[in-house]
C-alpha cells in the first residue's frame, strides 16, 4: 500500500484527469435518487445503479465521489452535481475502507473498486445526479 495510506486520514491524494475523473454528488442529491437517508442502502442502491463502479463516501463532506473515464469534465453539464478533472486531487481511501468508521468519519469506498480500471458509466452517474437533483428542488426547503 502507498505511504499516503498510512496517515491518520487513510487518503492517498490522487491527480485527477489521468486515470479518472470524479463526480462529487452532494449526500442530499444522491439521498433523493434513491429515497433514502440510511448510508447503507443508498450505497447499495447506488451499486447496482452505476453497476458496481467505483464510488467513494466523504461522510464528513457529505458527499459521494464517482469515479469516471478521464475527460468526462469537458462534457459534463449537470447542474446538480460537479465533475472534477485535470488540476483537481481527490483523497483516495485505501482499498480495505469499504465502511463507515463511526469512530473516524474518514472516507471510504461506498462502492468498492471491482477490479483496477473499471469505472462507473457516465449516463448512470449522470442520471443519479439530474433525478436526486431534481427531486432535492422539489422540497420545500429547497424553494424558500
Amino acid at each position: 500500500m502507498s505511504p499516503a495510506w498510512d496517515g491518520e486520514a487513510r487518503l492517498a491524494l490522487i491527480p485527477l484527469g489521468r486515470l479518472f475523473d470524479a463526480v462529487r454528488i452532494s449526500v442530499a442529491v444522491a439521498h433523493h435518487a434513491f429515497a433514502s437517508n440510511d448510508v447503507p442502502v443508498v450505497a447499495r442502491r447506488l451499486a447496482r445503479h452505476v453497476r458496481d463502479g467505483p464510488v467513494i463516501h466523504d461522510p464528513a463532506g457529505s458527499r459521494y465521489y464517482a469515479l469516471v473515464p478521464p475527460g468526462t469534465t469537458e462534457d459534463w453539464r449537470a447542474p446538480a452535481a460537479e465533475c472534477l478533472g485535470e488540476g483537481t486531487y481527490l483523497g483516495v481511501p485505501r482499498p480495505d475502507l469499504t465502511e463507515l468508521d463511526q469512530g473516524t468519519g474518514c472516507s471510504y469506498w461506498a462502492v468498492p473498486m471491482s477490479r483496477p480500471g473499471k469505472l462507473c458509466r457516465v449516463s448512470d452517474v449522470l442520471t443519479v445526479a439530474m433525478v436526486g437533483g431534481a427531486l432535492a428542488d422539489e422540497e420545500p426547503e429547497a424553494a424558500s
